[in-house]
């Protein structure tokens, strides 16, 4: 990354770079020029063979840059740099909905008891704001004063003040 840098910073300064296109799985050879920290320039007799979703490797780098070709015209394409946001994919299989539900976490015996809120929301999951989630076992109760029964969840992933919970509706009530 330190050579896309270096690009960025000099407007004049052009790389020899193989592109690999990755909905055909070939691969070109380009100069790429007017780098910024959004885009760039790709030149090379083989460019309009590009499809939208490329990796470009810079110098002898070991990994590509992954960027989407946004137009092509003779042998010049103008690419974006995907940001940051779009690297973390949601990989959930249900939209969730913002809430603020007050919800008491404990493990299934009820001795370790955490106070907490429920931010976001679906029908197999939600995401708990709350401290000390690491001291919970993997399965915990869910206490919510609208259910008559605590749901049982399992942690997906958790930090000291914040987790996901994966909602186990079927596995019954607390011992």
């Amino acid at each position: 990354m330190d050579r896309l840098e270096y690009l960025q910073d000099n407007v004049d300064a052009t790389e020899d770079v193989l592109v690999v296109d990755f909905d055909k799985l070939s691969c070109v050879t380009a100069v790429l020029s007017n780098v910024s920290s959004w885009g760039a320039r790709l030149t090379g007799k083989k460019i309009g063979d590009l499809h939208r979703n490329i990796g470009i490797r810079i110098g002898d780098s070991d990994r590509l840059v992954k960027a989407r070709v946004m137009a092509v015209k003779g042998q010049d394409a103008s690419i974006v740099f995907p940001q940051d946001e779009e690297k973390v994919s949601d990989k959930r299989r249900e939209r969730r909905n913002s809430v603020s539900i007050p919800v008491t976490i404990t493990d299934r015996e009820g001795i370790t008891e955490i106070s907490g809120l429920i931010v976001d929301a679906g029908a197999n999951g939600c995401r708990i704001s709350a401290k000390g989630l690491t001291a919970l076992p993997d399965e915990v109760m869910l206490k919510i004063k609208r259910f008559e029964k605590p749901v049982v969840g399992e942690f997906a992933w958790r930090n000291e003040t914040s987790a996901g919970v994966r909602l186990l509706w079927n596995e019954g009530e607390m011992p």
